[in-house]
């Protein structure tokens, strides 16, 4: 453990040895795994005010991926393959299995991947502001947004310029995608993983593979490949969603609604990306009635 856990972050840490690296995880309740899944730039800290409303509905699992959070920062490329293999290899330590997913960001990517491989071991999906589709081109972004993917992948110099030395996914990304101003103190619970300016080179991988136009090759195919499942899976889905969202904006939602099967929709208000900062309350009220009602 690299920080102090923050005090409004009650639950008890645990690490496991996965692949020669320690992953930080918290636990709470019994039953059936729920797995909470978070994205970039932020940890299992995302999901604690999400977490108390489903008390009582199974055993709650909110894991860091490897190089977040509480996990340790191996020497490695921190492509998205390492973070399969490190995630799978996690879910069969601890031994998980009928689990329903609670996922965000990135963390759903790693999330739908991995239902699409092992779909006999996954029950349910909750998912919110997701990566569903590739994005089909730069145009397909807001001139602002389109900006910041355009000079980041123009080079690993501009990388890591906004990466490391400006801090820009923590000290603007993230502040600027959520609604109501966060305290300093849970401002800096998201700090404190990337307090030394060498261990943020891990924040370039993210932007730089997310896929658009078809680039890169190998994250389309994954991407394309657990969209499919999706569109032809009957398990329990549930998608929360806010206005304007981000990701997931308004026709995003109507096209859920009409192409995955047995996928609820549930508005939780506004926000944009980080909606468990703005509505944390709503999201885990919704999986909780959303579980009971399909017996999960």
């Amino acid at each position: 453990m690299s920080f102090a856990k923050p005090a409004d972050f009650a639950y008890p840490s645990q690490f496991v040895e996965v692949l020669g690296a320690k992953m930080h995880y918290v636990e709470h309740g019994a039953g059936d795994p729920i797995l909470f899944l978070h994205g970039q730039p932020t940890w299992s800290y995302l999901w604690r005010n999400v977490m108390p409303e489903l008390d009582g509905r199974g055993r709650m699992i909110a894991v860091d991926l490897m190089g977040y959070g509480m996990s340790e920062k191996p020497d490695i490329a921190y492509e998205m393959a390492d973070h399969v293999r490190y995630l799978d290899a996690f879910i069969e330590t601890l031994e998980l299995d009928n689990i329903t997913l609670v996922i965000h960001d990135w963390g759903s990517f790693f999330g739908f991947y991995y239902a699409h491989r092992y779909p006999d071991k996954v029950k349910a999906i909750a998912f919110m502001e997701a990566i569903l589709f590739p994005v089909p081109s730069y145009d397909a972004f807001e001139p602002q947004m389109r900006e910041f993917f355009q000079t980041l992948r123009a080079s690993q110099e501009n990388a890591e310029n906004m990466m490391i030395d400006q801090n820009l996914f923590i000290e603007a990304v993230l502040p600027a995608a959520i609604n109501r101003q966060l305290s300093v103190s849970e401002h800096d619970a998201y700090r404190a993983p990337w307090l030394e300016k060498a261990k943020r080179k891990i924040l370039c991988k993210f932007p730089q593979n997310l896929c658009i136009g078809g680039e890169p090759k190998v994250i389309n195919d994954m991407q394309m490949a657990y969209m499919e499942s999706l569109q032809i899976s009957p398990k329990p889905k549930l998608l929360l969603y806010a206005t304007p969202g981000l990701l997931i904006p308004e026709a995003v939602v109507q096209w859920c609604q009409a192409n995955l099967p047995n996928c609820d929709t549930v508005h939780v208000g506004p926000g944009t990306h980080y909606i468990q900062e703005d509505s944390p309350a709503s999201i885990g009220i919704a999986i909780n009635d959303w579980m009971q009602t399909n017996g999960l």
